[in-house]
Parts: C-alpha cells; sequence; structure tokens
C-alpha cells in the first residue's frame, strides 16, 4: 500500500506538470505576441485562443489540453494499473494543474478539455452524459450554464450507473474543483472587485465577469501589452459607457 501510495504521488506530480503545460499562452505568444490572459475571457483555454489568437489554433490547442489528461490516466491504468481512487488523483492533478499553472503563477484555463482526457479513460460512460447534457442544454438556453450543470451531472451519472464508491467520490471532487474554477477565474472572485457578489452569481451563470458577451470576449488591455494587470474587471457600467 506504501508503494502504491507513492507511485500515486509521484505520477500525480508529473500530471499536474503535464497539465500546467499552458498551451493556449504558448499559442498566443508564438502566433500573435500576446498574453491571453490579458484579452477576452483572460482564460488560457481554446476558447479565448479562438476570440483572440486564431480560431484554427484552437484544434491544435484543444486536442493539448485533452491529451493533458489522457496521458497520464493512460500511464495510470494501461502501465501501473491503479485502482480507480489512485486514477482519480491523477486526473485530478491534471485537471489542478491546466486551471492553476505552476508556470503562469498558477493561473490558467476552465480544465473542461483536460477533464475530456480524464473522462475517456476514467469514466467515458459518464463523459458522454457530459457531453449530451452540455449540447441539450446549451440548444435549449444557449447559455454557458450548461457547462455547470454537466459538471453538476458526472457524479449523478456514476451514481445513476452504479459505479464504485470511489469513482463517484472522484467525479464528485473534479465536478467542485472545475466549479472553483469557474467562479475563481484567474484573478480570485474578490480581486479587483468591489461588487464581488455580483461577479460571482455572473460567473456562476454566465462564465464571465458581465452579462454583456460581446465585450467580454473582445476586451483588450488597458495599460501596456501583454501584461496581466490590464486585464481588470470591467463592470456593465463600463461597457455601457464605452458604447456597448
Amino acid at each position: 500500500m506504501v508503494a502504491l501510495s507513492l507511485q500515486v504521488t509521484l505520477l500525480a506530480i508529473g500530471a499536474y506538470l503535464l497539465g500546467s503545460i499552458p498551451t493556449a499562452y504558448i499559442a498566443g505568444r508564438v502566433l500573435k505576441g500576446i498574453d491571453v490572459r490579458s484579452y477576452g475571457s483572460g482564460s488560457v483555454s481554446g476558447s479565448n485562443v479562438w476570440h483572440s489568437v486564431a480560431r484554427w489554433a484552437v484544434f491544435p490547442v484543444g486536442i493539448a489540453d485533452v491529451l493533458k489528461g489522457l496521458i497520464p490516466l493512460a500511464i495510470a491504468y494501461y502501465v501501473l494499473n491503479f485502482p480507480i481512487w489512485g486514477q482519480g488523483v491523477v486526473g485530478l492533478a491534471a485537471i489542478a494543474g491546466h486551471s492553476w499553472s505552476v508556470f503562469l503563477r498558477f493561473s490558467g484555463g476552465r480544465g473542461i478539455a483536460t477533464l475530456f482526457g480524464v473522462l475517456a479513460l476514467l469514466a467515458p460512460r459518464e463523459l458522454l452524459v457530459f457531453i449530451g447534457v452540455w449540447l441539450i442544454v446549451l440548444a435549449i438556453f444557449n447559455s454557458p450554464i450548461g457547462a455547470l450543470i454537466a459538471q453538476i451531472s458526472l457524479p449523478i451519472a456514476s451514481w445513476g450507473f452504479g459505479e464504485e464508491l470511489s469513482l463517484t467520490l472522484m467525479l464528485v471532487a473534479m465536478a467542485l474543483l472545475l466549479i472553483a474554477k469557474r467562479l475563481m477565474g484567474n484573478q480570485g472572485i474578490f480581486a479587483l472587485i468591489s461588487d464581488w457578489r455580483h461577479v460571482a452569481i455572473n460567473r456562476l451563470l454566465f462564465d464571465r465577469d458581465i452579462r454583456d458577451r460581446e465585450a467580454w470576449v473582445r476586451r483588450a488591455p488597458n495599460e501596456g501589452e501583454g501584461q496581466p494587470k490590464g486585464r481588470l474587471h470591467r463592470t456593465e457600467k463600463d461597457a455601457t459607457e464605452n458604447g456597448k
């Protein structure tokens, strides 16, 4: 048991470091010379690459982000034959690395693409439920809340399928991790925000700080190229005053 715990710990550290490789940030620097954290949603993710860098680049970035979850899970599953809880810990580490990259002072992406890579091996049926719920809610409401509902559906689907308790608990942990990232963003709820309650509600329901989606995805820094300080939170009043 001690040897297994050590193996899980070491692979989890490796998974975190692999997950921390900021593919969207690299794409922004290489293709456009920008820090994607200072543009659009500020997320180090494929969706922000789509809006702020180049649409075609979302595909290699997205594939790389999925592989950051798939590769360590493949090692845990096929090579080291970890039990479910060990695979879950490795998957959580990979998602955490993508969301809070050690190479970007713990900023990062939303973790969903890396979650896909993890679930492809850890819980493929639950992954299908996740995608299905997300697409159905998106089609009905055309709202980012679909991703939130899909995250909540993961442990519910696991329980419904009669999976072992350790898997259900790991999916609860993954859902909570993604929801925490959704609420915190890359600057945290409290950073530079006077009306944090209002912003937290917007982040939870719309996955952004303001209601105006176009104003949010098209933001640019005000204080110097590529500086994180340029990614100040804008209120709806700010957007209105700038013609939105």
